[in-house]
């Protein structure tokens, strides 16, 4: 096919590249958040939140796979003449990308939908590793790792610690103590970390079933995990959000460019031969062929002759009535 304008095959490229990108964009955002969002959950939600974000790495595997291979569909057909067939192939690669990207849309909605179901799994998961974290090593480990890395403390608060089952009750001279793990210890704080010793704890209430740090309000983080985790399932809803825009965008230009072309290929050489006819009416065809070939001219009179005329051999870009010798 000719080119309408300048370079438009470039352009053209460039839209392709950037759609795969954002496919490309979308996978890596997603294993990311995934990868942050199995910090806070056991095994069991860890596979809830792997089928929740399943469609979307489909979505960007197929926005990167589809306009990759589109690169080279496009590279043949800008070779090809357009012909009704190359006419249907362009506009089912359209109405297949945008079947992908209303696909997206469904995703973004159905990640939105279940923001709520997220984070009451979540809740429901961080509430049970406390009360097995001393009887879970593994519960131990996520629940110390989380809150050390995230600067956070219990769920909703500090003081789901202390109002777990196991937990040794407090005095009511001792009301400025907060039993806390370790872990709960802000970093800046030079007192919480020279003030607790290992194997020694605040035992209370004639018991000291496990050593905890005899901790304060001001030494620790107060605020808990799981607000940390609701705003990064809202930060994954944004970004995809943001994503699937930029990828609508580029393709509603890629389809609009898509169809000028089109026009202005059935505008200059017609698709459907229109205004390519003899004096008879007959349509003609269009034969292309590389400046290098040569061609053999006859003449009408040789034509009714049963004898055979002379070949006159010439080269058909530099055809001429003195060269050729007629």
């Amino acid at each position: 096919m000719r080119q309408p304008f300048r370079r438009a095959s470039v352009y053209v490229n460039l839209l392709l590249i950037t759609e795969a990108v954002i496919g490309l964009l979308i996978l890596v955002v997603t294993a990311y958040y995934h990868a942050l969002f199995t910090g806070y959950l056991s095994e069991i939600e860890c596979r809830l939140v792997g089928g929740y974000l399943f469609g979307v790495y489909v979505l960007g595997a197929q926005l990167g796979v589809t306009f990759l291979c589109s690169i080279a569909m496009w590279r043949r057909i800008w070779r090809r003449r357009c012909t009704p067939n190359v006419r249907l192939l362009l506009s089912m690669w359209g109405f297949y990308s945008c079947v992908i990207i209303a696909s997206g849309f469904g995703c973004i909605w159905s990640l939105y939908r279940g923001v709520d179901v997220l984070e009451n799994a979540a809740e429901t998961s961080l509430t049970r590793g406390i009360d097995m974290y001393y009887s879970c090593p593994e519960w131990k480990l996520l629940w110390d790792g989380l809150q050390w890395r995230k600067e956070c403390c219990g769920v909703h608060g500090y003081k789901d610690w202390m109002s777990a089952d196991w937990m040794p009750g407090l005095e009511d001279n001792c009301s400025s103590i907060v039993l806390a793990p370790y872990a709960c210890c802000r970093r800046s704080c030079e007192s919480c970390f020279s003030n607790f010793m290992p194997g020694e704890g605040h035992a209370t209430g004639g018991s000291s079933r496990q050593p905890f740090p005899a901790l304060t309000v001001d030494s620790i983080n107060a605020d808990g995990c799981l607000p940390a985790f609701v705003g990064a399932v809202w930060n994954l809803f944004y970004v995809l959000l943001a994503l699937w825009v930029l990828a609508l965008k580029f393709l509603i230009v890629l389809c609009c460019m898509t169809k000028f072309i089109l026009y202005r290929q059935n505008e200059g050489d017609g698709c459907d031969n229109v205004g390519l006819t003899d004096e008879d009416g007959h349509p003609l065809v269009v034969v292309k062929y590389p400046c290098n070939v040569r061609c053999v001219t006859i003449g009408e009179d040789d034509l009714a002759s049963d004898i055979a005329p002379d070949v006159n051999y010439c080269n058909c870009t530099e055809l001429d009535d003195e060269q050729c010798g007629y």
